[in-house]
């Protein structure tokens, strides 16, 4: 942490120049951290996604953050968290003019359906506090991309990777504040790409389920109705477009 000291670049915000991952980081300065302080970094080397996956971009292309935030809620509502983030980033992207949207359960997605953003929680149950890893893509200019993600540059908005972070942690911390004070996730489900969707759940058993999504359960899972009404608390999510 006394390296993180030195790098402060704005109240409760640590920067390093490159890390394998800034969820890591948190994660092993849980108990230094305070509620609101982010470990972030544009140049992160070995990132993760769910299930493992590795969350990879190229040095100053993204930004890589990751959130520690003590919110006085039920330890059955911590798994919101990631939506409730996923609903903040939107609700600030919306207002700088990108039509973006909250894709069940991690990602943020611009207009056209590109991952824009992808999130994951980490609870600590220990000293009660949930990091939260957030990897914005910002700009890729004229380097290699995947055809399904985009960035914010995309869109119209460029920002440097600091001031993205100093900007996104205000806005979080007020979201995770917000949440916990009164936590109903129906004020979640107005930011959902994934609703209203014709959709197939692949299950982690490798079933897959197949219905519209029409809302959020009480605790962050996709209501998917078919031939009967499903509640889907882990799956991957495919939103599919007619034929």
């Amino acid at each position: 942490m006394a390296q993180l000291d030195q790098q402060q670049i704005a109240p409760g915000v640590y920067w390093v120049d490159q890390t394998g991952s800034t969820q890591d980081l948190a994660v092993g300065a849980e108990h230094i951290l305070k509620h609101g302080d982010v470990i972030a970094t544009d140049n992160q080397t070995a990132g993760r996604g769910r299930l493992d996956r590795s969350w990879d971009t190229p040095a100053g292309t993204a930004a890589a953050m990751s959130l520690l935030v003590r919110p006085k809620i039920a330890t059955h509502l911590m798994s919101t968290l990631t939506l409730v983030v996923a609903d903040g980033l939107v609700r600030w992207f919306r207002e700088l003019g990108v039509s973006a949207g909250v894709k069940w359960p991690n990602d943020v997605q611009g207009p056209d359906g590109k991952k824009l953003c992808g999130i994951l929680a980490q609870w600590l149950p220990e000293t009660q506090a949930v990091v939260i890893g957030i990897g914005t893509n910002l700009d890729f200019g004229q380097g290699p991309r995947l055809e399904t993600a985009a960035a914010l540059a995309d869109y119209g908005v460029t920002m440097p990777a600091q001031d993205f972070v100093i900007a996104a942690r205000k806005r979080l911390i007020n979201a995770v504040d917000v949440f916990a004070t009164s936590p109903d996730t129906k004020t979640l489900e107005s930011t959902m790409s994934t609703l209203g969707q014709q959709v197939k759940a692949i299950m982690p058993d490798g079933n897959h389920v197949y219905g519209t999504a029409v809302g959020l359960g009480e605790t962050g899972s996709l209501l998917i109705q078919g031939e009967t009404l499903q509640e889907i608390f882990a799956a991957d999510i495919v939103h599919l477009r007619p034929a």
